[in-house]
C-alpha cells in the first residue's frame, strides 16, 4: 500500500457502496467523504440532484482528499457516493489522486436488480438521495461506461457485508 491512499467506490445505484464503504473506512481507521452528505450539507432545501450539482460535490471532496493527504492527517481517504459510470468521472477521481500523490484504487460493487430493488424499498424513507429510485438506477445502467483502470469487483448481493469487506481489505493490502 502507498503511503497515502484514495479509495473510490464505484457501482449504481443501491449497489451496496455505501454499506461496504463504511466497513472499510472503520477497518481502516480512514475519513469517508460521502457525496450525498456533502451536497446535502451545502446545498440543504436546494438540492436539484443536478449532474452540476453532483460534480461541484465532487470537486469539495476531491479538494478535502487533497487537504487531508497532503498534510500528514489519515493516510486514507475513502469517496463514497459517485457512480464513477462515466469516464469523465473516473478521470476526475485519477486527476484527483495524481495532485495528492496518493495511489488510487477503485472498489466497484455490482448486485442484481432484484437486489437493487429491494434496497431501493428499504432505504427509500433513510436515504438522503430523494431521486434514488429504481428510475434513476435504470437510466444510470443505461448510461454507463465500463471502467476500464485496474478495480476490484464485489457482487454485494453473493456476499455477507463481512466478506465483502474482507475482499476488499485484501484488495486494498495487496496492491
Amino acid at each position: 500500500m502507498n503511503d497515502t491512499l484514495i479509495i473510490a467506490m464505484a457501482g449504481l445505484p443501491a449497489s451496496g457502496k455505501s454499506a461496504v464503504a463504511a466497513k472499510l473506512q472503520r477497518a481502516l481507521n480512514a475519513v469517508l467523504l460521502d457525496k450525498d452528505r456533502v451536497r446535502d450539507f451545502l446545498f440543504a432545501s436546494h438540492v436539484d440532484y443536478s449532474n452540476e450539482q453532483n460534480d461541484l460535490c465532487l470537486g469539495v471532496m476531491y479538494d478535502v482528499a487533497n487537504y487531508l493527504l497532503t498534510t500528514a492527517a489519515p493516510p486514507v481517504v475513502i469517496l463514497d457516493g459517485r457512480t464513477y459510470s462515466k469516464r469523465y468521472q473516473v478521470e476526475a477521481v485519477k486527476t484527483a489522486a495524481k495532485r495528492s500523490n496518493a495511489q488510487l484504487l477503485i472498489i466497484e460493487c455490482i448486485c442484481s436488480e432484484e437486489s437493487v430493488k429491494a434496497r431501493l424499498h428499504n432505504d427509500q424513507d433513510v436515504h438522503l438521495a430523494k431521486d434514488r429510485d429504481f428510475a434513476l438506477y435504470q437510466r444510470s445502467k443505461a448510461a454507463a461506461e465500463p471502467i476500464e483502470e485496474p478495480k476490484l469487483v464485489i457482487e454485494t448481493d453473493k456476499s455477507s457485508l463481512e466478506q465483502c469487506l474482507e475482499q476488499a481489505l485484501n484488495y486494498v493490502n495487496h496492491t
